[in-house]
């Protein structure tokens, strides 16, 4: 019989203990572990960023009466200077849905608050444990990832069940459209926007510089150079129309880019420094560099932007 406490490498003690592994390729299998030094309680309240996407058992509720039950939730928050940004998703209803989205820079740090929160919930009662289900169509559990400045952390998920009580999600979607209420961080027009410049730098010495310069009839000029591992070096200069430029200043409105300039560095670092800068009417500049602790869902928002600026054109 499989010993469900075996470690996955006594060789390296690193306290996580393999519940559960399928054979290479099997579908419809289950891996599961438990990483046994995941604190229970956190003691600290500094808390950093916040991530929970889960389904929740909204069909029960529809069916005791609750019209407005929910199915789905997402949310995220993270510090940004002074402010916080956040990001909420929510499904009422799986079959019938749309999943309705928003995001928000608030001048108020709710991070303490909201690490409340997360202590009164005891989210962190099921720390460590992440299971996997191969071959299920789409994830009908979630995850939860909190960060704490302290170097503590809560991570858990299981794409199969339900990750968090109902109770919880409703307190979660409760809170977080409470603090989108409050007042937002002025951040200039997008259709005050003059200019993109786009710059990366790569390990080899090699880079990419464009710059995409909008014109009064709607269309733009994207200027590039590169250069890769010879020291040639490459120029390009194209008109960009009218219907790609809204569009990339709809993906830049819709995905929030401009408001994650002080947003903390992802801990999975770009292979190259890169950054997107966004002028304004006025002079007014902000500077977005890769990388960035953004929601899941709005994380193709600076890659959307690159990619026209220097491959499409």
């Amino acid at each position: 019989m499989f010993d469900i406490f075996k470690k996955k490498d006594k060789k390296k003690d690193d306290g996580v203990v393999v519940l559960r592994k399928t054979e290479p390729g099997m579908c419809g299998g289950t891996d599961a572990t438990q990483d046994t030094r995941a604190p229970k309680v956190i003691e600290s309240r500094d808390l950093i960023f916040f991530d929970v996407s889960t389904r929740l058992d909204g069909y029960s509720r529809r069916r005791e009466g609750d019209k407005e039950a929910l199915d789905y939730i997402s949310a995220f928050a993270a510090s940004a200077g002074d402010g916080t940004f956040l990001y909420l998703a929510k499904e009422e209803d799986a079959r019938r849905g749309p999943v309705v989205s928003s995001w928000a820079l608030i001048e108020d740090n709710v991070l303490p608050a909201l690490a409340d929160l997360v202590a009164e919930c005891d989210l962190a009662k099921n720390n460590g444990f992440h299971s996997t289900t191969h071959g299920l169509p789409e994830n009908f559990g979630g995850s939860v990832y909190v960060k704490y400045a302290s170097g503590e952390k809560i991570s858990f998920s299981n794409n199969q069940s339900v990750m968090v009580p109902y109770e919880t999600g409703k307190k979660i979607v409760g809170f977080f459209e409470a603090a989108m209420k409050k007042e937002k961080v002025k951040l200039p027009d997008i259709e005050d926007l003059t200019a993109i410049r786009f710059e990366e730098n790569r390990k080899n010495g090699g880079y990419t510089k464009a710059e995409l310069t909008l014109c009064g009839d709607g269309t733009a000029i994207n200027k590039k150079e590169s250069r890769y591992d010879s020291p040639t070096v490459y120029e390009s200069e194209k008109p960009v129309d009218a219907e790609t430029v809204r569009k990339i200043k709809k993906n830049v409105a819709d995905n929030g880019v401009t408001a994650w300039e002080k947003l903390p560095d992802s801990e999975y670092r770009p292979l190259a420094d890169k950054k997107l800068t966004f002028v304004f009417r006025g002079g007014e500049e902000i500077t977005v560099s890769g990388g960035k602790q953004v929601p899941y869902e709005l994380n193709g928002g600076f890659f959307n932007v690159e990619l026209e600026m220097t491959t499409k054109h």
